[in-house]
């Protein structure tokens, strides 16, 4: 019988803003990949360091890589909008 821990495990307590800056983790989808973005929160200073770097994961593989920004604005031109997070970025 095959049994999800995942889906019993209590959900983890929201982190408090003082450990780390807020932001979403926004999910942008196609057929071949997801690409994921660090956006600050409204009113807060723009993301930098290894957390705020904007990721496109390979569908059949599941290898993620970091995009350049050039890259990140032609995929917002072809991808779409699969759902957004609320997070920190230590």
């Amino acid at each position: 019988m095959l049994t999800l821990a995942a889906c019993n495990a209590a959900p983890s307590a929201p982190q408090k803003p003082d450990q780390g800056t807020p932001l979403l983790r926004v999910v942008y989808r196609d057929a071949d990949a997801e690409m994921v973005l660090m956006v600050p929160e409204k009113g807060r200073a723009s993301l930098r360091g290894d957390c705020a770097a904007p990721l496109l994961i390979d569908a059949r593989t599941g290898q993620a890589r970091v995009l350049s920004n050039a890259e990140v604005q032609t995929r917002l031109k072809t991808m779409q909008l699969a759902g957004a997070t609320r997070g920190v970025c230590p």
